[in-house]
C-alpha cells in the first residue's frame, strides 16, 4: 500500500471513491453532503490537500487537510476560537474492502505530518458520535474529544482537536 497527495490526475479516482462511500454507508448520518464549494476545492492545495492509500493504481482510502474555515469555521465558533493556524482533517474515507486495516490512521498521520510543515498550531475532526471506527482512529492518533454540537445543517457532529507541537 502507497500513500500519497492526490493530484488532478487522481480526480476521478477521488470522485469514484466517494460514489462508493456514499452509496455504502452505514448510517447516511455519518457522511456530510459535500457542498458544491467545497468539492470544487477538493483538489485545490490552498483549500485542501487529500492524501490517499493506493493498492496498485487503486485509490482505497482518502483523507483531507481542509485550511479553508469554510468547511469548519462552525465548529471553531462552537469552541470560541480563531481560525488562524487550525486546518480541519476531514472527509476520511476507505473503501468497504479496505476497512479494518488501519488505513485512516496511517493517512492522517501523513496529514498530521504536512500540517506540522505548514506551521499548524492546531487540527479539528468532526465525527458523527455513533461512528465508533472513526471516533477510535482519531483517539489512538491523539485527537481530544471537546463537545458535541448539532450542526446548523442538521448533523450532530463532536468536535475532536489535536495540538500540534
Amino acid at each position: 500500500m502507497i500513500i500519497r497527495k492526490l493530484t488532478e490526475s487522481d480526480g476521478e479516482a477521488l470522485w469514484d471513491l466517494i460514489s462508493v462511500i456514499e452509496s455504502t454507508l452505514v448510517s447516511r448520518d455519518f457522511w456530510l453532503p459535500i457542498k458544491k464549494d467545497s468539492g470544487d476545492h477538493f483538489l485545490d492545495d490552498s483549500w485542501t490537500e487529500f492524501h490517499g492509500a493506493f493498492d496498485g493504481d487503486r485509490l482505497v482510502g482518502a483523507s483531507a487537510l481542509f485550511f479553508n474555515s469554510f468547511e469548519f469555521g462552525e465548529s471553531l465558533e462552537r469552541l470560541g476560537m480563531g481560525s488562524e493556524g487550525v486546518a480541519e482533517v476531514g472527509r476520511s474515507m476507505v473503501h468497504p474492502d479496505y476497512r479494518g486495516r488501519n488505513l485512516l490512521m496511517d493517512i492522517n498521520r501523513e496529514l498530521i505530518s504536512v500540517a506540522r510543515e505548514r506551521g499548524l498550531t492546531l487540527l479539528l475532526a468532526t465525527v458523527h458520535p455513533d461512528n465508533a471506527p472513526s471516533q477510535a482512529s482519531f483517539k489512538r492518533l491523539g485527537f481530544v474529544k471537546r463537545t458535541t454540537y448539532l450542526k446548523s445543517d442538521g448533523f450532530v457532529r463532536d468536535v475532536f482537536t489535536y495540538g500540534i507541537r
